[in-house]
């Protein structure tokens, strides 16, 4: 659901409600608040093709309730505790957990977690704290930064700035500030997330180095993309080695 992209930018003020067989919903004004029509996505969409306005695809367009287990008891189960064994704990119980970009290590409602280590503590997500409207979840954004929150606490402020440039080889002293573990068909990957004394960050995905969150080492490593995330900026690296 949404406004027409003249109000978009507004605070609303309230919940939508009905009125002569319209929706409608207060949006906080420069001058005042204002009442304005409270559109279906369909409807919005239709309006922004008219405009001649690009319609990008919202990926989070699909019953999110039903696809990631929430179901009718209405949540899922998100895990907190040192990632590493998250992934082991999960790996070794895979019959009562499931992993995405959005939600990490899970477990649906319809399944009963099993062996959980008293060291992971299990949190319960419920369908309203990422609902959009109906079965639709908010955006991948918007969730995953709730959920960091809800295991690590309140995000920290970087002050990350893209570094090098697309394809050049730089040198820089980083602390491993955050890992990841996946396992494939060719065994297992680790992407990691470090920082330099800066405050830069930098993703790295491989499976020849299994390092350990907090340690330092010194790489020369090669760009491969710059990208952002929840508006903080990251540099891609590969070709990493030790020096």
């Amino acid at each position: 659901m949404a406004v027409a992209r003249t109000y978009e930018k507004f605070l609303i003020d309230g919940d939508p409600f009905k009125e002569n067989g319209r929706m409608y919903v207060y949006v906080l004004a420069p001058k005042g608040k204002k009442k304005v029509r409270w559109y279906t996505d369909a409807e919005r969409a239709r309006m922004d093709k008219t405009a001649g306005v690009e319609v990008k695809k919202d990926i989070m367009d699909f019953d999110g309730r039903h696809a990631f287990g929430f179901g009718k008891a209405g949540y899922i189960t998100i895990y907190k505790g040192d990632e590493s064994e998250i992934a082991d704990w999960a790996d070794a119980n895979h019959e009562c957990t499931r992993y995405n970009l959005t939600f990490g290590y899970y477990t649906p409602s319809r399944l009963t977690i099993v062996n959980l280590p008293s060291s992971i503590t299990p949190i319960k997500l419920t369908w309203e704290e990422v609902m959009d409207s109906g079965n639709k979840m908010k955006s991948h954004d918007e969730v995953t930064k709730y959920v960091r929150k809800l295991l690590t606490g309140e995000q920290p402020e970087f002050s990350s700035v893209y570094q090098g440039t697309i394809d050049s080889w730089i040198e820089r002293d980083l602390v491993i500030y955050a890992k990841k573990k996946n396992t494939t068909h060719f065994g297992d990957k680790f992407f990691y997330t470090m920082i330099d004394a800066g405050g830069n960050l930098y993703l790295w995905e491989t499976g020849a180095k299994n390092y350990a969150v907090g340690a330092s080492k010194r790489l020369k490593m090669k760009v491969k993309e710059h990208t952002e995330t929840d508006g903080i900026l990251y540099t891609v690296v590969w070709y990493c080695k030790e020096i």
